[in-house]
């Protein structure tokens, strides 16, 4: 399923436009670092001298803001989307959730370990709004790098 969404579109145009502004000038300046650039090796064409490739931009251009879908879900096109949607959400949420409680990367090979893995990574999450909960039903104001440092530091007798 193809995908089009209008802000991504003018979004990609943006930032294509901006690098191809920044290709432009470094080609006026001299042209042996573009080779190394990746964002501009995209629309140099090689000759005798690099040159803005025309073609490529227009090639590019054709797909700003569309994404491809394939799954093999038999849902319709609008709810399709919307599970891809949510799935980013959960993705986003665990990244950003391991980066705050400093997580490093582990890489599992057996299925149990792998849920495991992510049980206590949800588990963690679902700690995380508890606090954050309880929080402001007291209207507290708190860092929440405080509050786990104190957490830290708490000692069961």
């Amino acid at each position: 399923m193809v995908c089009v969404n209008e802000d991504q579109a003018a979004k990609d145009h943006h930032d294509r436009e901006a690098v191809v502004a920044a290709l432009r000038n470094a080609l006026r300046q001299g042209d042996k670092s573009l080779v190394g650039n990746k964002g501009y090796r995209k629309y140099l064409r090689a000759g005798k001298q690099f040159a803005v490739d025309e073609e490529k931009i227009q090639e590019k251009a054709r797909y700003d803001g569309k994404r491809v879908l394939t799954t093999n879900m038999d849902l319709p096109a609008a709810e399709l989307v919307l599970k891809y949607k949510q799935l980013w959400m959960v993705e986003d949420v665990l990244r950003s959730m391991k980066s705050l409680l400093d997580a490093r990367p582990i890489y599992h090979k057996c299925g149990e370990t792998i849920r495991g893995h992510v049980f206590c990574s949800f588990l963690a999450l679902l700690l995380r709004k508890e606090l954050e909960d309880r929080l402001a039903r007291k209207q507290w104001k708190l860092e929440r790098a405080d509050v786990i440092s104190d957490l830290d530091n708490l000692v069961e007798m």
